[in-house]
């Protein structure tokens, strides 16, 4: 299988596997989903696109953080929640 570049958003609490975990093709895709997971606002949403990362409210947002990394693994599909 050809090696692709994807991303990977996941979200989750300090210390601890990601509670949510999902490729996406591009990276504004990435930002989008985690986006629309967590409810953010256009502020939030242009720090997220900006950094890569964003601290969230636990109460708030249902996890501590966001993030997005690129990957170029040949197999995408094994990022994804199951």
């Amino acid at each position: 299988m050809e090696k692709k570049t994807h991303f990977i958003g996941m979200a989750g609490l300090h210390g601890c596997l990601p509670q949510t975990c999902s490729t996406y093709d591009n990276y504004i895709d990435a930002v989008e989903g985690l986006a629309c997971i967590h409810e953010l606002g256009k502020n939030r949403t242009r720090q997220l696109k900006r950094d890569g990362y964003l601290e969230l409210n636990l109460h708030r947002d249902g996890n501590e953080y966001c993030e997005i990394e690129e990957c170029y693994c040949d197999n995408p599909e094994q990022h994804n929640d199951i």
